[in-house]
C-alpha cells in the first residue's frame, strides 16, 4: 500500500497553527527546503500517525489538536483508500475510512466525538453500530480479521513504516542485553521499530535470515566506500577484561554491541570506535536490509539523509536507497538541505517546500511539471533549482495527468 496524498494540520485556527497543504507523493521522494522550513515536521507527522494507527492510544495528545487526511493507492481504483482522523485535546472528534473498491458502499467506518459510529461487518454483510472510547482510534480497537478485514491494510501500512533520523547517532550509544529468544517473544517486537535498537535488529536478522542478511549489508557498505569483510556482535572488551578477573556476571545478561572488520586492517573495530559517519550508514543499512528481507515494509522515512557523510558516500547511499525502492516493495520519503544529496537525486523525485506563515506547500512533478521541465532545459545542476527558488511562488501550475 502506497501513500499518495498527504494533508496535515496542527492546532488549526489557533495562533500557532501549522498546515501542510495537500501534497502528492511518488514511490521515491526527496523533500528539500531551507532550515526551519518544515522538512522534519512533515516526515514526523507521517511517522506519528503510523504510531497512532499501530497502538490506537492518543492520551499523550491532550495539549494539541491534529488532523490527518490521507489517500492510498489512488492509481488503483479497486484498492483506493481514504482515511481521515481529527484529534482535539486528546480526544478523537472525527474518524472516517473509505475504500472505494469495496462494493457499492465505500464508507466502511465512521465515528464522531462521542465515540459512537458504524462499521461494515463482512460476515453479516451490513453496517453495525459500535461505541469506542473517546481517546482511542476505532480503526485500531475494532480490528477483526473476520468481520472487518479491510482494517488490516491500514494496520499493516502503519506497523511496517520505519522512520530514521540520520543526523542522530542511530543507536551508536546503545547496546543490548536481550537474547534472540527474548526479542522474539517480546510484546509485538515493538522495540524493533526503534532505530536505536540496531544491535537487537542485527541479532534478529542474523538468526532469522542468516548469511544473506549479513552479506547484503557488507555489499551495500562496500558501495558506499566502507570495505568490510565482517560484521557481528560481541561483548565489549571492557566487560571481557572485567570477566577475566571477576566471575560475577551472568552470561545470559551480558551486554553486546556491534563490531566491524575492515579488509585493510588486521583488527576489529568495536562500536564506540566506529566513526559516526560509518556507523550512521551501517545502522541505516542494517535496519533497511532487515525490513526488506524480513517484513515487507510499506514506507521508509529518513530525515536529514546523508548528514555527516562526504560527497562520494552521500551520493552512493542515495543510489542504494533509490535502487531498493525500484523493487516496488517500499515507498521512500527523505528530507535534506544538503547540496551533495540534491545533486544526486533526479529532480523528478523532488518536493520543494514553500513556507508561508503557518503553512507549508510542496512543489513537485505533480503540481509544477511545466516549471520542472523548463528548468531541465536550462542546463544548471539540481542544487540551483533549490537556491534559485525556481519552483516557488508560481501560479497556474498544471496538475499532472
Amino acid at each position: 500500500m502506497k501513500l499518495d496524498i498527504f494533508k496535515y494540520a496542527y492546532n488549526q485556527g489557533l495562533p500557532n497553527e501549522w498546515v501542510v497543504e495537500e501534497c502528492r507523493l511518488s514511490q521515491t521522494n526527496l523533500i528539500v527546503g531551507k532550515n526551519a522550513s518544515g522538512k522534519s515536521r512533515i516526515v514526523k507527522a507521517i511517522y506519528l500517525l503510523s504510531q497512532l494507527l499501530s497502538a490506537g492510544d492518543i492520551l499523550e495528545f491532550e495539549a494539541r489538536n491534529d488532523e490527518w487526511h490521507l489517500f492510498f493507492d489512488i492509481d488503483r481504483p479497486e484498492q483506493k483508500i481514504e482515511y481521515l482522523l481529527k484529534i482535539e485535546k486528546g480526544l478523537v472528534v472525527q474518524e472516517k475510512l473509505i475504500m472505494y473498491g469495496e462494493g457499492n458502499e465505500p464508507l466502511l467506518l465512521e465515528r464522531d466525538k462521542s465515540g459512537e459510529g458504524t462499521i461494515f461487518a463482512k460476515e453479516l454483510n451490513q453496517k453495525i453500530k459500535f461505541q469506542t472510547p473517546k481517546a482511542e482510534l476505532a480503526v485500531v480497537k475494532r480490528r477483526d480479521s473476520i468481520q472487518h478485514p479491510f482494517l488490516e491494510k491500514l494496520y499493516q501500512w502503519s506497523n511496517s513504516l520505519r522512520f530514521y533520523e540520520f543526523g542522530t547517532q542511530l543507536g551508536k550509544n546503545f547496546m543490548t542485553l536481550m537474547s534472540y529468544p527474548t526479542i522474539k517473544l517480546s510484546d509485538n517486537r515493538r522495540e524493533l521499530k526503534s532505530y536505536n535498537s540496531v544491535v537487537s535488529i542485527f541479532q534478529v536478522g542474523k538468526q532469522e535470515i542468516g548469511d544473506k542478511f549479513i552479506q547484503s549489508i557488507i555489499n551495500d557498505m562496500k558501495e558506499i566506500g566502507y570495505i568490510l569483510s565482517e560484521i557481528g556482535t560481541k561483548i565489549p572488551s571492557t566487560v571481557e577484561r572485567k570477566l577475566s578477573t571477576e566471575n560475577a556476571l551472568d552470561g545470559d545478561s551480558l551486554p553486546e554491541f556491534l563490531y566491524v572488520k575492515e579488509e585493510d586492517l588486521n583488527f576489529i573495530t568495536e562500536q564506540p570506535d566506529i566513526s559516526q559517519g560509518m556507523f550512521r550508514a551501517l545502522s541505516l543499512l542494517i535496519q533497511i536490509n532487515y525490513s526488506l528481507l524480513a517484513s515487507k515494509p510499506s514506507c521508509i522515512a529518513i530525515d536529514d539523509i546523508g548528514e555527516g557523510l562526504d560527497y562520494q558516500r552521500s551520493s552512493a547511499i542515495i543510489k542504494i536507497l533509490i535502487k531498493k525502492t525500484e523493487t516496488g516493495l517500499i515507498q521512500l520519503i527523505m528530507t535534506t538541505n544538503d547540496e551533495f544529496i540534491m545533486n544526486g537525486v533526479p529532480i523528478e523525485y523532488w518536493s520543494v517546500i514553500e513556507r508561508t506563515p503557518g503553512s507549508a506547500k510542496l512543489h513537485n512533478i505533480y503540481n509544477s511539471r511545466d516549471k520542472i521541465e523548463e528548468f531541465k532545459f536550462i542546463g544548471l545542476n539540481n542544487f540551483d533549482l533549490f537556491t534559485s527558488e525556481f519552483l516557488l511562488h508560481t501560479e497556474g501550475n498544471e496538475e499532472a495527468a
